[in-house]
């Protein structure tokens, strides 16, 4: 159409971010594809290091905000920068912390919320992805982490997804000697929490390298020792 027809300059550039938004969710599909291949085949790693965990939580919600605003979803957060350094490799945590958002954001309706916050326990730190989505069936709730796993198809033909996020959350973060688990109420109700979790003595090593946990809330939750 850009070729062929003159368009005015508000179709031009309406085209040009439909195709930019494609190319970025194919790019996407692919990453997330290659991301399963080395987990199968084991060769996926992690390069630990001391990090602090609210700018790798900011850069992922920067990520997401246009997909957010998109659907007049509100995006929240709740950071301590006090939580101290946790040891982690940055580049997947983000990636851990976006794939939980993006998927939060995914099934929200237009108009919802979306909250990530940190979270400290007495002996966990946790990262916490909270939605007022749709809500997950409780005979779904131990499959959310498999690979190629959706509640039916038509959420996968309505949503565009592979069912490969939430399963590459959950191996990243076993990377980092963590747990990821998933909470809702049930089917069509809100909300939805998402979280991981490692615990304080990663914090202390953080000194040394570091320590982290996410979480988040459609229902899903994140826990684990923090030795990274």
């Amino acid at each position: 159409m850009l070729r062929t027809t003159d368009l005015d300059q508000q179709a031009q550039e309406h085209a040009l971010e439909v195709i930019e938004q494609s190319a970025r969710a194919q790019t996407r599909l692919i990453e997330d594809l290659l991301d399963v291949s080395r987990i199968v085949t084991g060769k996926i790693h992690i390069d630990p290091r001391p990090v602090e965990l609210v700018p790798i939580i900011e850069s992922a919600m920067d990520a997401v905000r246009s997909a957010s605003e998109a659907k007049k979803i509100r995006l929240y957060s709740s950071l301590d920068a006090k939580t101290g350094p946790v040891s982690g490799d940055p580049d997947r945590l983000q990636q851990v912390v976006w794939n939980l958002l993006s998927n939060a954001i995914k099934f929200t309706p237009e108009g919802g919320r979306v909250e990530v916050r940190i979270e400290r326990t007495e002996t966990n730190i946790e990262i916490v992805v909270t939605d007022t989505g749709v809500g997950i069936s409780q005979d779904f709730l131990p499959y959310v982490f498999d690979r190629f796993r959706q509640a039916d198809s038509s959420s996968t033909r309505a949503h565009g997804s592979l069912g490969l996020g939430l399963a590459i959350v959950r191996h990243l973060v076993e990377l980092h000697g963590g747990t990821v688990l998933v909470e809702s109420p049930g089917d069509g109700q809100e909300p939805l929490l998402g979280a991981a979790a490692f615990n304080d003595d990663a914090r202390r090593r953080a000194s040394q390298i570091g320590s982290v946990a996410p979480r988040r809330q459609k229902r899903s939750a994140l826990s684990a020792p923090a030795h990274a």
